[in-house]
Parts: structure tokens; sequence; C-alpha cells
């Protein structure tokens, strides 16, 4: 149906269906080297329909949220796709730094939280070189 009206077009779920297919599609837009010019794409599926992008990913359930791409660097498609908060976002980016200490994975994000140390600080320990044993325990000693 062409004249359909879904009565959402200025709602926060129409904005982020357009700018994700504005990031994949425009080379003029802002940050798309991130998207578009790596190769992420918006599905067949949600690429000319709202209504269809609405129906599989739902409202948004907070002003808080925004929309994830599950694997970084796949596509917008359902599937791949979540409402998430930025701070779980954060942690699902290419310009993450991921180490893996004691056979447990996580970013350095993730380590300054469960260290309760500045991520600067880690951060900071991490780029200057020091062994994991050392930027860890230096967490730990702050700690005690």
């Amino acid at each position: 149906m062409r004249n359909f009206k879904h009565g959402k077009t200025g709602s926060p779920e129409y904005f982020t269906w357009a700018g994700m297919r504005q990031r994949c599609s425009n080379p003029k837009t802002p940050n798309y080297d991130r998207y578009g010019g790596r190769g992420i794409s918006v599905c067949s599926r949600w690429a000319n329909s709202f209504v269809n992008f609405y129906t599989d990913m739902g409202p948004r359930p907070s002003i808080g949220h925004t929309i994830e791409r599950l694997e970084n660097d796949g596509d917008y498609e359902p599937g791949n796709c979540v409402w998430a908060v930025k701070k779980r976002q954060a942690n699902n980016t290419c310009r993450n730094i991921v180490v893996t200490y004691e056979g447990k994975t996580h970013t350095l994000a993730e380590w300054a939280d469960r260290l309760r140390i500045n991520y600067r600080t880690l951060h900071n320990r991490y780029t200057r070189g020091l062994s994991l044993d050392r930027v860890f325990a230096l967490g730990r000693l702050a700690r005690a």
C-alpha cells in the first residue's frame, strides 16, 4: 500500500531507521566510513520499509536505548540488531581494546569496572606496555 501511514514519522524509531539507512548508503553522511564505507548495509527487508523495521524491532524501550548491531561487522538486519543502552554499545565497537587475562576476555573498559579503577588509569598502564600481570596487579592493589 503506497499511501499507508504508520503514524511514526516523527518518532525516535523512525529517526533511528532513517539514520541507519543514511549511515550505510550516503557517502556525505558523517561516519559513513565507519558504516557503508566499510561494507555495512541495511537488509532488503528494512531498506525501504519502516513498517518492517518497526515490526521486527518494536518500540524503543527507553530514551536511553539506541540500535545496536550484535556483530559489529554485520549488517543491520533482524537477528543482528537490538535496542541497547550506550554503556553496552560502548563494549561492542571496533575501537575497543579486548584483553584476555587469566582465561577471561573483556574490553579494557569492562576490566576497569571489574577492578573498580578509573578507565583512563588502566588504559594508561596498558598502553605504556606493562605486562598484564603488572597492569592488573596494580589494579588489585589500588582496590585493597
